[in-house]
């Protein structure tokens, strides 16, 4: 994948995760696995079940913020390329 390839994908993971309605989603469905963990009643493999879900619900955003950090990276070293480029070339003129 291309650095620019990466700077598109982080922007779309940056808007993704700045979205009012994903935070929304994405806390509302935290707090209501967390609750039903908290439940006594829950125990055993549905308990295990939950803590599952609850992991992988949290690998969704951690993927979602290294993708727009490798887009932030990405970015960067765009600039710092562009910019020696630039001052190279000013050498030779």
């Amino acid at each position: 994948m291309s650095p620019e390839d990466e700077v598109q994908r982080g922007g779309r993971a940056q808007r993704v995760l700045g979205d009012e309605i994903y935070k929304e989603a994405f806390d509302t469905i935290q707090a209501r696995i967390v609750g039903l963990l908290a439940q006594s009643e829950t125990i055993g493999e549905q308990r295990e079940r939950l803590n599952a879900l609850l992991v992988a619900h949290n690998k969704i955003k951690q993927y979602m913020e290294q993708v727009a950090l490798g887009g932030k990276m990405a970015a960067e070293q765009i600039e710092r390329e562009r910019t020696l480029a630039e001052r190279m070339l000013r050498r030779v003129i």
